[in-house]
């Protein structure tokens, strides 16, 4: 149990929203698909809202904060304000913006992970 929660940490301290919009607004500069996006960004909140389920709440959303702000900052850093592709709400705003749905996935995916970790405790099986 405890190398499950140091993997949630781990993986929880990457700044997914940034990540999603570097490798987005990159393949928008090649001019070529994000073929991958939907899908890796799928993969990353079923495995940390899975990871998620012995983690307290508080915790789950002191990171979550800490890397949406994370994410601003590296946006900030790596990728141009372009005003055509940021069009309606800007850079910072958008990148605070796809981090709301990682975390809404991830406390759905906890939801379900929780009751499967409740379940090997009350059966007895906590290793």
């Amino acid at each position: 149990m405890r190398f499950l929660r140091m993997l949630w940490l781990i993986l929880s301290l990457a700044p997914a929203a940034f990540l999603f919009h570097f490798y987005e607004y990159g393949q928008y500069l090649k001019q070529e698909e994000a073929s991958f996006l939907l899908l890796s960004s799928l993969l990353y909140v079923f495995i940390v809202g899975l990871l998620a389920g012995q983690i307290k709440l508080r915790y789950i959303i002191l990171l979550h904060t800490i890397t949406a702000l994370l994410s601003v900052v590296l946006a900030i850093t790596f990728i141009p304000d372009d005003g055509g592709w940021f069009a309606p709400v800007g850079r910072n705003v958008a990148v605070m913006l796809t981090a709301i749905p990682f975390f809404i996935g991830q406390l759905i995916m906890r939801t379900f992970s929780k009751r499967y970790f409740s379940k090997r405790r009350v059966m007895g099986r906590t290793s």
